[in-house]
C-alpha cells in the first residue's frame, strides 16, 4: 500500500469514528427530549380527562335535577348529600347551589 493510499485510509477511519460518536450523542439527545416530551403529553392527557370528568359530572347532576323533579326519592337523595334544590317553575326547571357551583338544567 503506498503511503497517499495509507492515509486516506486513516483519515475516512477517523472520520468515520467522528461520524459514530456524533450519531450516539445525537441519539441520546433525541431520547431524553422524547421522554420529556411523553412526560409533557402525559399530563396534558391528565387535565384533559379531568376537565371531561367535570363536564360529565355536571351533566350528570342536571340530569338527577330534572328528574327530582318527577321523583321525590332523587329528591330526597340530592337534599341528603347537601345539594338543596328549588324549582322556579313547576317541574320545569331547578337551580342548584352546591358547594359554591350552580348546576341549572
Amino acid at each position: 500500500m503506498k503511503p497517499w493510499q495509507s492515509m486516506v485510509s486513516i483519515i475516512l477511519a477517523a472520520l468515520c469514528l467522528v461520524l459514530g460518536l456524533a450519531v450516539i450523542s445525537t441519539g441520546k439527545t433525541s431520547q431524553k427530549l422524547q421522554t420529556e416530551l411523553q412526560q409533557q403529553q402525559s399530563e396534558i392527557n391528565n387535565g384533559l380527562l379531568s376537565q371531561r370528568g367535570q363536564q360529565l359530572g355536571n351533566s350528570i347532576l342536571q340530569d338527577m335535577v330534572s328528574v327530582s323533579a318527577r321523583n321525590p326519592r332523587m329528591y330526597k337523595l340530592l337534599g341528603e348529600n347537601g345539594y338543596n334544590i328549588t324549582f322556579q317553575q313547576p317541574a320545569a326547571s331547578a337551580t342548584i347551589p352546591a358547594k359554591n357551583n350552580k348546576v341549572t338544567p
